[in-house]
């Protein structure tokens, strides 16, 4: 009998995860392009609308090797300690260096206004990119997955690249993962299904199989931030110089800081180490603190 009630109640939640499923599914608009593009529209007036603070833990990986470090927004920017190179503890030269380069971003506002520039210019590109996507992709629902919408997605052929970063969409297959509550981009997969040329190969190429992964997640205080990156790719630059483009990046061990927090302040807090991390792989997890 207690196997028989144990069996019925497998049955019934299963039945309900379907039923659930199936309402969500009808929720959804018809046209997956167009929830897409109103999920996306979401995702850049939060990201826009979001100015908190957080420090966290980053660990990269590349073919030079990997770092960990303790990095802290600020109003000012943001500034980082390197904790770990290749696993190890800093010499007593690299501690030396990492502490220059720390004190020379504080010190020098012109070095501060050059990283925020290139900041801004990562985040306009990005945005842009991201703007594309729904115009740049033809999307297709593939189901459930753990309670995020999947779809699929393949290049749209009238889609006219207007710049040189976005010619790749038209090379570019792959998965998006949506959190159907938050209305927020889960993750994303993509797969280079050809090789992408730049200046008909003379200015340079991606070749054939790279792959890229993009995790994001609420780290707290319905803050969502990217927790996981990896891209592999390879391919030549002008005239044949070899581009090895393999990064991995983890963040992890978020907490939220004062949004009024100074970038001397933060200096203090990473001289002191309070808080600080040690080297994981770990999915980043929240732990909130301060208040909006």
């Amino acid at each position: 009998m207690a196997v028989l009630l144990c069996c019925v109640a497998v049955a019934s939640a299963i039945q309900t995860a379907a039923n659930q499923e199936e309402q969500a599914e009808a929720a959804l608009p018809k046209d997956a392009n167009q929830y897409v593009r109103e999920v996306i529209k979401h995702e850049l007036a939060c990201q826009d609308s979001d100015h908190t603070h957080w420090r966290y833990h980053l660990h990269r990986e590349d073919e030079k090797g990997s770092s960990d470090r303790d990095v802290i927004q600020t109003r000012e920017g943001q500034l980082s300690r390197t904790l770990l190179i290749n696993g190890r503890p800093l010499t007593a030269d690299q501690r030396q260096k990492d502490e220059d380069r720390m004190r020379k971003q504080v010190s020098d506002s012109g070095e501060r206004a050059k990283r925020e520039k290139r900041e801004k210019d990562d985040g306009d590109k990005a945005e842009q990119m991201l703007k594309a996507i729904p115009d740049a992709f033809i999307f297709k629902y593939d189901g459930f997955d753990h309670g995020l919408v999947r779809l699929s997605f393949f290049p749209n052929p009238h889609y006219d690249a207007p710049n040189r970063e976005m010619q790749v969409f038209r090379s570019l297959s792959g998965k998006m993962w949506i959190d159907p509550k938050a209305r927020r981009l889960a993750r994303i997969d993509g797969t280079l299904f050809e090789d992408v040329t730049f200046g008909w190969g003379l200015l340079g190429r991606l070749n054939k199989g790279g792959t890229f992964n993009v995790v994001q997640k609420d780290v707290g205080d319905n803050h969502w931030d990217v927790v996981s990156m990896d891209v592999n790719m390879t391919g030549h630059a002008v005239i044949f110089k070899s581009i090895n483009v393999k990064q991995r990046q983890v963040l992890s061990d978020f907490r939220r800081v004062p949004d009024t927090l100074t970038i001397s302040q933060a200096y203090e807090l990473l001289e002191r180490g309070e808080g600080a991390v040690s080297a994981n792989n770990e999915p980043a997890g929240s732990k909130p603190q301060g208040n909006r």
